[in-house]
């Protein structure tokens, strides 16, 4: 660990100490200068000839994939032990292969030796080699042979060398603004005859990741291309560090003569659909870990996804026997560095009753036969059982603590919900499910409770629930039970307003394909108004009543209705239209961000059916999405209109609800709910709901509604050093709604500050309705609008709704 700290600090001061050397020797500094624009921009007018000399050859590799955690919080050390996780450990993986690439990116690697450390069925490991050539690095990350770079870098020469057997320069890439992100930090060695890169120590951010890539290379038949790639990530969340290397040596090197690969047609290509259903422990555990791996492999490969070339990648998996044997690994090894292989990880709950522990994306770490104790009252918990030879255990009970899900509301009290859910798997996320869910309120002492059959598949995802239970008036964005009670009981501001329903719901989501999914569902129900039923509170906060169960709402007044029936479906299209997509043997892999995500729905209730009391139709259409505009700033946006018609009997039950929460404190929903949770990103634009009454502005008629925010990296305060040192985000966002039953119009918009203490977000703005700000007060026209939010990074295991 220590020799990590110091490597960049000799590195640093090495550097200056040449620098200082090299400008004795260099009586002009202008000529210098001259000189260095002059070397460097011939390397930038030569790096796409370069990039393609870079293809057509083959050659054989050798990885190694190093990951370990620095530091675990001591409250999770003695849970994570049960499932393979330990700190200073290095879990690691090796991979041997042979390759060759066409002249158009197309690869195809026969690996005949892969192993690993911790117990997990060998795989082969991803051949990283991130292309300085390009304009752009990785995540959009500014390489400094980029047509932009002397925009954004200055250049300074400190010596000359000979390298990959070429004349060479060493020049320092210095950000023109140095806490930038996605943009490199350190030395480049360019050949003086045409430029070529044959030497690169670089440093970059990208987000809360640090990385840092060192290359060497060699020449071959007057082409200079890569010996080693060795890139280190390092990251820290919510009290978790951890750090992962990679190393390849490639060698052996044929140009030329590679026949064309031959891809398969588009529609032989099975997706891998990326969203994925994972425990909260696994998700919340393995965003360092998992982070650092998965990013580093597939965002700074050449031709990641995101660069839209779409490059296909064959994988041969056809083990050397031989390669059983350390002495074998030895004499692959031997004239290369690398780091050293610990053959046995000494994971303390290694067992026959613990599924080996596999440190990828979309491995499960899990925990079978523990001991009764506690702890397996008051938390949730999985138990497994049966043979897990293919990585996952087929029975699962999953228990539901009433302990984690309890909490008050001015119906029913103080209210408790659990369960135990029993899976049964047939593949790792093909699995079927029975789920019941009880509920009980000790102010009414009253029980309640559902029944839920579930099979899921990655492509399907069908069920049937039935029962009596409790439901909000915004099913679509519902505001957090447990926030709402701690609101309830220290403000007496309670903001869930709920009604009763008996039901049976069918529902069913078809995913097409990442571009393309349909859902579906249909509900018989009969739904029960609801009143308060309580006063109860912890402090009497400005001596005030709490409001009625019944919403507030501008458009109709009173929406207190009485019991009725409703037979209601409902049905979705979503569509990405422009995905980026990549190919690794038979599958086809997709960026979710790179396309916005287009939804109609409809939505409506038929009177005629099974003599229900509700009738009415709606349909809306939306689209949202998340970008860049430019490399510190990030724009996203969701906007949505539709209309009721042929309305002829509906409660507010019914209406159209906006997303919305005048809670102070609240937990903050992602702006762009399409995006894979789990991949970084993710984590750190977040978005404000509106600064209303969810209910306030709710219609049955025609509706706009528009949602924008502006993300940056580099503003004001985050500017500052000890903000960046923070990981400090800030942030704009203008909101605008428009219903034309009565012709509101209402308007908002504020600042941010994201990041504080890496989850919580504080935001304030102001508000227009109908032309003139709102008047909290008498003596106010213009009333700032304060929030704390709980940033969405800490809610693991939110699927989204697709």
């Amino acid at each position: 660990m220590l020799k990590d700290f110091i490597r960049p600090l000799i590195l640093f001061l090495s550097l200056c100490c040449y620098h200082y050397t090299a400008n004795a020797f260099h009586s002009n500094t202008s000529d210098s200068s001259l000189y260095t624009i002059q070397a460097v921009k011939k390397a930038i007018q030569n790096a796409p000839k370069h990039d393609l000399q870079q293809a057509n050859f083959s050659a054989e590799t050798y990885i190694q994939n190093t990951g370990k955690w620095n530091r675990i919080p001591s409250i999770w050390k003695n849970l994570l032990k049960k499932e393979g996780l330990e700190s200073k450990l290095e879990y690691q993986s090796e991979s041997y292969a042979k390759f060759r690439v066409d002249s158009s990116y197309n690869y195809v690697f026969d690996y005949q030796a892969a192993r690993n450390n911790y117990h997990a069925e060998p795989h082969a490991d991803k051949f990283v080699n991130p292309n300085f050539y390009k304009p752009e690095v990785g995540p959009s990350a500014i390489s400094p042979l980029s047509p932009k770079a002397l925009h954004y870098y200055d250049f300074k020469w400190i010596g000359s060398d000979v390298l990959a057997g070429k004349e060479a320069d060493w020049f320092l890439i210095i950000p023109k603004h140095d806490n930038d992100e996605k943009v490199f930090s350190g030395k480049i060695a360019l050949s003086k005859e045409d430029g070529w890169i044959v030497g690169l120590d670089v440093f970059v951010k990208h987000y809360a990741i640090k990385y840092h890539f060192e290359i060497s290379f060699e020449t071959v038949q007057q082409v200079v291309l890569p010996s080693k790639y060795q890139i280190k990530a390092s990251g820290k969340l919510m009290g978790f560090e951890g750090e992962y290397q990679y190393i390849s040596h490639v060698w052996n090197y044929k140009l030329g003569q590679i026949a064309p690969i031959i891809r398969p047609q588009e529609h032989q290509f099975r997706e891998i659909y990326n969203i994925q259903e994972r425990n909260f422990e696994v998700q919340q555990f393995k965003q360092v870990m998992g982070t650092l791996g998965s990013n580093l492999e597939n965002t700074w490969s050449d031709a990641n996804i995101r660069s839209g070339l779409r490059r296909y990648d064959k994988i041969n998996l056809d083990i050397l026997p031989e390669s059983q044997s350390s002495k074998w690994w030895d004499n692959l090894k031997q004239s290369y560095q690398a780091q050293k292989y610990i053959p046995t990880l000494s994971i303390s709950a290694v067992s026959k009753s613990t599924l080996p522990p596999q440190p990828d994306e979309y491995s499960t770490y899990r925990q079978a036969n523990l001991k009764f104790g506690v702890g397996s009252i008051l938390f949730s918990r999985s138990y497994f059982w049966g043979d897990n030879s293919r990585g996952f255990y087929p029975h699962e009970i999953y228990y539901k603590s009433p302990v984690l899900d309890f909490n008050f509301n001015t119906v029913e009290g103080f209210v408790q919900n659990t369960g135990a859910l029993y899976r049964f798997r047939k593949a790792r996320y093909d699995w079927f499910e029975i789920d019941p869910t009880w509920r009980y309120s000790y102010n009414l002492q009253k029980s309640s409770g559902t029944l839920k059959l579930r099979w899921k598949t990655q492509q399907d995802d069908i069920s049937v629930t039935g029962g009596k239970f409790v439901s909000q008036y915004n099913v679509d964005t519902p505001i957090a039970f447990d926030l709402n009670s701690l609101s309830t009981l220290l403000l007496k501001k309670n903001y869930v307003k709920i009604y009763e329903k008996e039901f049976i719901n069918f529902n069913l989501v078809e995913r097409i394909s990442n571009t393309l999914a349909i859902r579906g569902s249909a509900e018989w129900a009969r739904r029960f108004p609801l009143e308060n039923t309580t006063d109860y509170y912890w402090i009497n906060f400005q001596n005030t009543p709490y409001l009625p169960n019944n919403p507030e709402n501008k458009e109709i007044g009173n929406t207190e209705f009485k019991t009725n029936t409703a037979f209601s479906v409902s049905f979705q299209v979503n569509y990405r239209p422009t995905l980026k997509k990549q190919y690794r043997n038979n599958i086809r892999m997709v960026d979710l961000s790179s396309s916005p995500l287009i939804m109609f729905k409809y939505r409506g209730a038929f009177s005629e059916v099974l003599k229900t009391d509700i009738d009415f139709h709606t349909v809306e259409l939306g689209i949202t999405h998340n970008f860049p505009i430019s490399l510190n700033t990030n724009f996203n946006y969701i906007a949505q209109a539709g209309t009721f018609f042929d309305v002829k009997n509906m409660t507010f039950a019914d209406y159209k609800h906006f997303n919305g929460n005048n809670n102070m404190i609240s937990i903050g929903d992602m702006l762009t709910t399409h995006r894979l949770v789990g991949f970084y990103d993710n984590y750190v634009w977040g978005a404000s709901k509106k600064f209303i009454d969810p209910f306030l502005y709710s219609t049955n008629g025609t509706y706009i509604d528009i949602m924008t925010m502006v993300g940056m990296r580099k503003f004001l305060i985050s500017r500052l050093n000890i903000a960046r040192k923070l990981a400090l985000r800030e942030e704009f966002f203008a909101n605008y709604m428009y219903t034309a039953n009565k012709n509101f119009h209402y308007a908002e918009f504020g600042y941010g500050i994201d990041g504080i203490a890496r989850i919580f977000r504080l935001e304030f703005g102001y508000r227009l309705e109908n032309g003139t700000f709102t008047k909290d007060t008498p003596t106010s026209r213009i009333t700032p609008i304060i929030r704390i939010s709980l940033n969405s990074r800490v809610r693991g295991g939110v699927t989204p709704d697709w």
